[in-house]
Order: structure tokens, then sequence, then C-alpha cells
């Protein structure tokens, strides 16, 4: 009690020293410029100047009931010194700061005082990933600076070229400019392979002087899919040939921040230059990027659910063509757009809402069950699921056309999955029954059994081996040179390299398959029967998927923990089920060390049951007794999941 005493009285005197001086000698500057930030989520209203303090008023903005947190270890940095923060005032360092309902906060937090004559100043909350950092803000009242200022692109118009099956890498170059070092940016980058239906991922490391590069293995033209601080969306590629871009980082932070985007426009935000440079000009500027027929937030998925559990098949299609109308009327009162790129954004939208229709059984069984609180493992009356007849798809020729264009859209390939699946007839089946060849259904719909679609349905089909890690034979390579030369040389090289990925996983090594058999476990005893050998010891147990994005982003989060804890009484186990397919298990875990098993449909099913495992990725820390003490789903990341590993290794 007494040291809580003299911490509030010291931030008490704190406090007072600043106002006071503010009162005596203060200099407020209001909403100050900056160049460039990490996060949209920390604002400046303003900075109040005194020679007893620098106070920061702080405007917070995030997911309501969500927490943040400002470490202590933040620093102002200005003129190659460094000032250590002193106090928050409103939020408490280095502890959760709960967001209210509203999903904005303020508060404040308090520096030395800065030495007069100090021009800009950076904000650093910590040198680690994904730390709050804000640079040159402007502390003369100047408007933010940009080398890129006043630019303009070329007033060309673009032109969408017909795409074309052709292998080649993709270069896509950048620059940021204005790029500090001490930035030390980083990105993600992703496309959509629609000849095997995978998800290919690039990581993106901008360079001390703010150039970077990427190079991508592509078959036609498509969108590459960025996210990063400097670039997010959709950048078209052709295959050998390459883009570059300059990026204008003071504009697009400036565009972000809600008390700086009234201001004067600092320039464009990119300047692209080569292949598709008009298209990408014009996209990646524009001030529509995305449509869809999809629900904006939580509130509106919720009467989503609602307004779809009790629908039938007719009037779950006219539903989701009124939101479709809906947002095709917003898009053609955009007339500032090209007809390139209506046709683009216009084709994103038919299979927005063909991905819609075409889920209707799933969708309106799980609306129904959110909305009367049905449990996933509960049974629900046979008269409530909706499996509509082969009349029901009369809108595919029109939504998933034989157009080639739609292979500027990646995502595309969702639609084939969703096709290869897809129960036209109506016909009952037992659970877990793998679906038919429904080949001759989509002919009858389509009313054609030539096209782009047929021939990316067919290279899917042959690919399926090559995902699950079990090359093609010459006579199956064979198959797909009648489909396309073109699609014949990339599933060779696709097959080439998953044959190179075997013999060289054969080598590696700090996994281990399967301690004990598991095969013939009962489902209610195989937690057990797994976890008993590690008794004594803390366990991480990680369920996850082959398939599952963000359980390998985790993973690749997680692997700095994981050798921190080499040695350590710690052991880190994997669970998958039979949807994650064998042959791609067996190779992945390879580069995944730890423990690893692959369960039965029956024994996946009990196991997320008894622990509530809603999705993939979910998390379980068993502590030494065999007692599990924390379950989530989602990663926690890798500091959080540090520190609980620390927490249980030290009882």
């Amino acid at each position: 009690m007494k040291t809580l005493v003299i911490k509030q009285t010291l931030l008490t005197c704190l406090l007072f020293l600043s106002c006071t001086g503010l009162q005596a000698q203060e200099r407020i500057v209001e909403q100050p410029a900056f160049d460039a930030w990490s996060s949209t989520t920390l604002e400046i209203d303003k900075i109040a100047l005194s020679d007893t303090a620098t106070v920061f008023y702080i405007d917070a903005y995030f997911r309501p009931k969500y927490w943040i947190q400002v470490v202590k270890e933040t620093t102002l940095r200005a003129d190659g010194k460094t000032y250590p923060i002193k106090a928050g005032d409103g939020i408490t360092l280095s502890e959760k700061f709960w967001m209210p309902e509203s999903g904005e906060a303020s508060f404040r937090l308090i520096f030395p005082p800065l030495p007069k004559g100090t021009k800009t100043v950076d904000f650093i909350e910590g040198d680690e990933e994904g730390a709050f950092k804000i640079w040159n803000i402007h502390l003369d009242g100047s408007p933010a600076n940009s080398s890129l200022a006043g630019k303009k692109n070329p007033a060309e118009t673009p032109v969408l070229e017909k795409p074309e099956f052709k292998n080649g890498t993709a270069v896509l170059k950048g620059h940021i400019a204005d790029y500090k070092p001490e930035m030390n940016l980083k990105g993600r980058a992703w496309n959509f392979n629609l000849l095997n239906g995978s998800t290919e991922e690039y990581n993106i490391t901008v360079q001390p002087d703010g150039n970077f590069t990427l190079e991508v293995p592509l078959y036609y033209p498509t969108g590459l899919n960025i996210v990063s601080n400097f670039m997010n969306g959709l950048i078209y590629l052709k295959p050998g040939e390459t883009t570059s871009v300059e990026i204008n980082m003071p504009e697009i932070c400036r565009s972000q921040s809600k008390k700086q985007k009234d201001k004067p426009s600092l320039g464009e935000k990119y300047y692209f230059t080569g292949a598709l440079a008009a298209l990408n000009n014009e996209c990646s500027n524009s001030s529509l990027r995305f449509v869809s027929v999809s629900p904006k937030s939580q509130e509106d998925y919720m009467q989503m659910f609602s307004d779809i559990s009790t629908m039938n098949a007719d009037q779950f299609k006219a539903y989701w063509m009124d939101r479709y109308q809906k947002e095709k009327a917003v898009l053609d009162s955009h007339t500032e757009l090209s007809d390139a790129y209506r046709t683009l954004l216009h084709n994103s939208l038919k299979k927005d809402l063909a991905e819609q229709l075409l889920g209707i059984s799933g969708m309106t069984e799980y609306a129904y069950r959110t909305v009367n609180q049905i449990p996933r493992d509960s049974v629900i009356p046979k008269d409530k699921k909706v499996i509509p007849t082969i009349e029901y798809y009369d809108f595919i020729p029109e939504l998933v056309s034989n157009d080639p264009y739609l292979l500027y859209d990646g995502s595309f390939t969702y639609l084939i999955s969703y096709l290869q699946y897809t129960n036209f007839t109506g016909e009952d089946r037992a659970a877990g029954e793998k679906a038919p060849d429904n080949t001759a259904d989509l002919i009858k719909v389509m009313g054609t059994d030539n096209g782009i679609l047929f021939d990316l349905l067919a290279a899917q089909r042959l690919s399926k081996p090559i995902k699950e890690f079990r090359p093609l034979s010459d006579e199956e390579l064979a198959q797909a040179g009648k489909i396309s030369p073109v699609i014949q040389e990339a599933l060779t090289l696709m097959n080439n390299k998953v044959k190179q990925t075997i013999e060289e996983n054969k080598k590696k090594s700090g996994y281990t398959v399967n301690r004990v058999n598991i095969a013939d476990i009962p489902a209610e005893e195989l937690f057990n029967a797994i976890t008993t050998p590690y008794r004594g010891k803390v366990v991480f147990v990680d369920f996850w998927a082959t398939w599952c994005g963000p359980c390998k982003a985790a993973m690749r989060a997680s692997e700095p923990v994981k050798k921190d804890f080499v040695g350590k009484d710690i052991v880190f186990l994997y669970l998958a089920g039979e949807n994650s397919p064998k042959g791609t298990w067996e190779q992945m875990i390879p580069d995944i060390k730890g423990e690893h098993y692959r369960m039965t449909d029956a024994q996946w099913t009990y196991i997320c049951n008894k622990f509530g495992v809603q999705g993939v990725p979910s998390y379980m820390i068993i502590s030494k007794d065999g007692t599990p003490t924390h379950f989530q789903v989602g990663f926690m990341g890798p500091d959080k999941m540090k520190e609980m590993l620390m927490k249980e290794l030290d009882k």
C-alpha cells in the first residue's frame, strides 16, 4: 500500500509539474502532421511542449472490447537523442487497456521536455514487430514531407489485355519514397494458383534504401495480394514481365489518418511503370478498391444470419440477388472508372455473389444453428436443411462463365472448388461420404463442356496428387498436354518441385510422428494417451490443418519462441485431422519441429467437441501434472505465447 501511495504521489507531482509548466510557457501543436506510421490505432490530437514536459494527447481507435497496450519502454527520438516516457494519464503503461464499446478512447503520454527548436520527433513504442511507431512528427506546424509531392501519373486509359496461358516469372520492383532504415518495414504477398487450387505465399523485405524485389512464378496475368504498411490490395502482374512501383508513404499515411485526411494531398499514393502500369495506377489509387455482397460488419453478419435462417432456396437466391443489385448500383455510380477497371470489379462482384449462392446448404444450416444456439455436434431436423435441386443453379452460366478475364481474379479458384463438390441433384449423402463426380451435372447446367472453366477444372483434378505430395506419372502429365501445352509445362514444373521437396525432407530431423499408435485407441481415451508420456513437462498443443493459412502464419511467428525453449521441459504438440491430406501432412511436418499426430475424423471430432475447438488454429497449454490451464481459438502472438509458457514453466 505504501508503494502504491508513493507511485500515485509521484504521478500527481509529475502531472502537476507538466500542467504548471504548460500554463507558464506552453506551446501547443494541434494535430501535428507526420510522415509515416506503423499503425492507424494511435492518433495524436495535440502535443503540449513546455520547459517541464512534452505531453502527447492521444486518441485511440480500435475494435470494441479488445485491448491495446503502450509499453513502459516507449520513447521519443529526436536529433539523435532518446527521451524515455515518464508516465501515462488515463492509461497504465505495459498493462492492457481495454477499448470501450465505442472503439474510441483518449489518454495522455508524458515525456521529458524536448530542446527548444526541435522540428521533428519520432514516437517509438518499442523496437519489436507490431509496436506503435510514428515517424517525423512535425512540431513546427509544417505539413508532412514527401519527395513525390505533386507528382501525377500519366493520363493513360487502361486496356484490359485478354489473358493467355504462359509460363514465366513476374517481377515486382518497388521503392518506398522517403524511407528511413529504422522503419524496418516488411510485408506479405500471396497469389492463388488456379491450376492446382493452392495459395502461394511470399515475404517482402524492404532494404535500408527503401527498395524491394519480388519474383513470382505465374501461368497467366493475375492479381498479387499484398498486405503491409506500405501497400494493401491487388497488384496485377504478367508472367515473364516486370512491373515497378514508387510508393508515396507520406500520402498513404495522411489519407489513412482521421485527423490528417482532410489536409492537402501530397500527390498520388502509387506510381507504376512497366507491365500493366495503367491498370495498376488506376486500381491502386482509386477511391473504390473493393466491392462485395458480403456484410460489412459483425452486426451486419448477425443480421444476415437472422435473415437467412428460415429461408428456402428461392428466398435465399432472391436475398443475395438483391444485395448484388445494390452493390452493382454503387459500382455503376462511379462514372470515373475506366471500362477495364470496371470490368474487373464487376467480375469480382459476380464471383462474390456466386460464392454465396453456391454455399446455400452450409450457410443456411450455420445460420439456423447460430440463431437457435444449436451446437455443431447436435443434429438439426431434416426439414430445416436447405438442399436445392438442379434448377436452382441456373445462375452459374452468367456468374461463373467461360470468360478468360476471370483469370485476373485469382480467388476465382474458390469457385472452382465449390463447383467440384456441389450437390447439383440434391440427393441425400451420408455423413462423410465422398462427393461423386458431378461433371455431367455441371455440363448440363452450363450447356457446354468446353472453355476455360472446364480446362481449369481438369487441371485441378490432375494436380490434386501433386498438392498431396504424390508425384504424377508420365501418363498423367501427358493428359495435361491434352488440355494445353502450357498447363502441361506448369504441372511438370510443380511435379518436379514436389519430388525435390520429398527428397530434401528425408534428410530433416527435429520432428516426431505418432509416438503412440493412435489408430486403435477409442476417441474418448486418445487425448490422455497422447499427452501422458509428457508428464513432468509443459505441453503447448497446436490444433491445426495443412490448408489453414493462419495456422501456417502462426507457426512462422512462433519459431523464435520455440528456439528460446530448446533444452527446457516444454513439448510442442501438433494435432491435425483427416481433413489434412496425409501426403501433404507428411511433407509439411519436417519443417515444424515438435510431436505430430494425425487423427481420424471421429477422433478429431470428439476432441474438438471436448475442448471447444471451433476452428483452427486453436491452442492449449497443459501443465506439468497434465492439467489443461489455458485454451483459446486463434494465435495469441509470440510475445504472449512466450510469457504464458515461462509462467507455466516456473510453477
